[in-house]
């Protein structure tokens, strides 16, 4: 995609800012009427409710040096990170009620946890120490620049004066220290879209002069067409949808911002390519079913938020993205933040959960759909490359949802330690290929790098009969282990059945091979089948002429580095013969 701003330069876009000085860049957090909707829509979605509990006596908490240090002796963020964002949370209910005109709203409750930010001597996350600037630092920035903005005729001079300068201490001059390179100012992935974008968006509400504005601004913007250049071209988030939501719902809550402030004269969706739009369409390939998605790479489920999805429908008209909002009975959003609750008029949606197949060729991803009705089967499959942004091994691995349950799952992202990010990354279940549902050969996992990836081919998606995807996958292991490995899935739609074949070519036999199946479900190993989940509500997975033995193992503790309420389950298949060539056919029901 051509850079943004590229046809504008410094100068001419502090003419726009000029020609636009007095505009909002969030008109509506100050709209009086737009607030009363707020208000009748906060006790209809509970967010009143919750700002009853606020209780100004409570002491403000301090991030000690011990808890900061917690991530750098241990590498554990949970200490640092559960008192920053308890008093992040704070900081957003004390400036919620203050807005709404809540009883419990108390201007110096709010004014002391302002004035706790600015004692604080950084803003950047344990985890991140060392970086001028932030995922979090940036974030902080541009909220304390939007309370002031938007509250600021209400907090004392002393804390609105202060509260500038930290901004600029810790955000705007860091920003252009030439002397600290901070590499996400150009990476393609989501620190580039938060960081820029909540320095852009703190600009844009605390620099008055346009020339000024300009200068803090014009490379930032520029810098946000690289996160751009991180999707594929067919739009897909190699960062998976949890990522999308956050790293592009930072660009999309920028690029609002910059169209308010400039009467739309700045539109950055405004893209002859089409890419920014694909990009927007991204949810609804990866979604399964209400909350569930697909969570290949660092991913989790999750609702799409109101914000993402009125923020698109602001530029593009997708209202298949507020079907998978989380809504009300009546199908009415559950707005929660001050901006979803100022922009969302109460519309009631219509639109249902897109029931189409997907594919997404450069990402390498296919989701395929089966009859509709309550024993519907969707199957997940990836291709793409190990080589991604919070990459996991697990070209070929694929998910099954069936009955309302995700039966085969990639497991989704680990818990965030200093581990998740260091050299021994691969040693978590939840990266490597052991915790994927794909071949292990001569003991050997897949390999990390984009040199290691898939091709993917398909055939009748949104068609009647069977659908096929075809993953190559021979080249995600390491040069030698495998000749050829076609994997082929055939999705019988009708009766919502999943064949899988792996045809395997080797130089040499194989010492050993396994098949792996990766599911949350309890299991029962038969004598070749596998039943997954319960009777009613699961799935049986049964070999088809291949003599072998399905085993099933619990991974207790390599669990633990993922999840706290759920065990990875490893099926495994181990043919009872190992030749130069075979074929492996496996069965879904």
């Amino acid at each position: 995609m051509e850079m943004l701003l590229r046809n504008v330069t410094m100068t001419e876009l502090g003419a726009i800012f000029a020609r636009h000085r007095d505009r909002s860049p969030a008109s509506y957090l100050l709209d009086e009427k737009a607030i009363a909707n707020a208000r009748r829509l906060a006790k209809k979605n509970g967010v009143w409710q919750d700002l009853d509990t606020l209780d100004p006596t409570r002491d403000i908490p301090v991030l000690k040096r011990s808890d900061y240090r917690n991530f750098s002796r241990v590498g554990d963020r949970g200490v640092p990170q559960a008192k920053a964002g308890y008093r992040r949370g704070e900081l957003s209910r004390a400036a919620m009620a203050l807005w709404l005109n809540h009883p419990k709203a108390d201007i110096d409750y709010l004014q002391d946890l302002i004035w706790a930010y600015c004692d604080d001597w950084t803003w950047v996350m344990a985890a991140h120490e060392g970086r001028a600037i932030d995922l979090g630092s940036a974030a902080i920035g541009a909220t304390m620049a939007e309370i002031l903005h938007v509250l600021g005729d209400r907090l004392e001079d002393e804390v609105r004066d202060r509260t500038a300068r930290a901004i600029e201490r810790h955000i705007f001059e860091p920003f252009w220290n030439y002397r600290h390179m901070d590499a996400w100012k150009t990476v393609r992935m989501n620190w580039n879209h938060v960081c820029n974008g909540e320095i852009i968006r703190a600009a844009l509400y605390q620099i008055e002069e346009p020339s000024v504005l300009a200068h803090m601004t014009h490379a930032a913007i520029q810098n946000l067409t690289y996160a751009i250049d991180g999707f594929t071209d067919d739009g897909g988030c190699e960062e998976g949808p949890g990522y999308w939501e956050y790293g592009f719902g930072h660009f999309l809550s920028t690029a609002y911002a910059l169209f308010l402030k400039t009467d739309g004269e700045l539109n950055l969706m405004a893209d002859s390519t089409g890419k920014i739009e694909r990009i927007c369409r991204y949810p609804l390939a990866a979604h399964i079913d209400g909350p569930l998605r697909s969570t290949f790479a660092d991913s989790s489920h999750g609702y799409t938020s109101p914000h993402a999805a009125m923020l698109v429908n602001a530029f593009f008209e997708l209202p298949e993205l507020y079907a998978l909002c989380d809504l009300h009975p009546d199908r009415t959003l559950k707005p929660q933040s001050m901006h979803e609750l100022a922009m969302y008029s109460g519309f009631k949606v219509t639109a249902e959960p897109d029931s189409k197949d997907y594919l997404l060729p450069d990402l390498g991803q296919v989701k395929m759909k089966g009859a509709p009705g309550k024993a519907q089967m969707t199957v997940m499959c990836l291709a793409g490359n190990n080589g991604v942004p919070h990459n996991h091994n697990d070209i070929g691995s694929f998910i099954v949802h069936k009955r309302g349950k995700l039966l085969l799952v990639d497991p989704g992202g680990p818990l965030y330690t200093r581990k998740t990010f260091g050299p021994n990354r691969y040693d978590i279940l939840f990266c490597n290929s052991l915790g994927h549902s794909v071949p292990l050969i001569d003991g050997k996992l897949q390999q990390t790098g984009r040199e290691y990836y898939g091709t993917l081919a398909v055939e009748n998606l949104n068609g009647d009969g069977l659908k096929t995807a075809v993953i190559d996958i021979t080249n995600a292991y390491p040069k030698g282990t495998v000749k050829q490995l076609i994997r082929t899935f055939v999705l019988d739609g009708k009766l919502n059945a999943l064949s899988i074949e792996d045809v395997f070519q080797f130089s040499r036999s194989p010492r050993s091979l396994e098949e792996g199946f990766i599911t949350f479900e309890n299991v029962r190993v038969n004598d070749n089948t596998v039943q997954i989940g319960s009777k009613t509500a699961g799935v049986v997975l049964a070999a088809e002429n291949c003599p072998g033995r399905f085993e099933a193992q619990r991974m207790v503790e390599a669990s633990k580095e993922g999840r706290t309420d759920q065990i990875v389950t490893r099926i495994r298949f181990v043919p009872d013969t190992l030749e130069k060539e075979m074929t492996l056919r496996f069965r879904i029901a």
